[in-house]
């Protein structure tokens, strides 16, 4: 949970209910959260491939709207160089996601 002026917001709630700028970026918001365990407590480490495709768009829009929402506060990025996906020999690039809800969802 996250407290913003003394209300507590959940991460899925600020998912689901916050209105954000454009629908592709609910949806990354969706694929983070979707990552990990349904609380949204914690770093989800995707692979940019897999995120590209899951939103049906080019890298660089996908970027596009993630620093738009990285710009506004709502997910923090971490870049990591390459992680071991455990089904293939070769490393994958890949970014570490934390979703910070930063306003009351009602």
């Amino acid at each position: 949970m996250s407290q913003q002026a003394g209300v507590n917001v959940s991460r899925s709630d600020f998912v689901r209910k916050y209105s954000f700028d454009s629908p592709l970026q609910r949806l990354i918001m969706v694929r983070i959260l979707m990552a990990g365990s349904m609380n949204g407590e914690g770093e989800r480490v995707i692979d940019n491939q897999i995120l590209a495709e899951f939103c049906c768009c080019t890298k660089q829009v996908m970027f596009k709207e993630i620093k738009a929402l990285e710009r506004a506060g709502f997910v923090q990025v971490r870049k990591i160089g390459a992680h071991d996906t455990g089904h293939k020999a070769r490393l994958e690039p890949a970014r570490g996601y934390t979703i910070t809800p930063v306003q009351e969802c009602a």
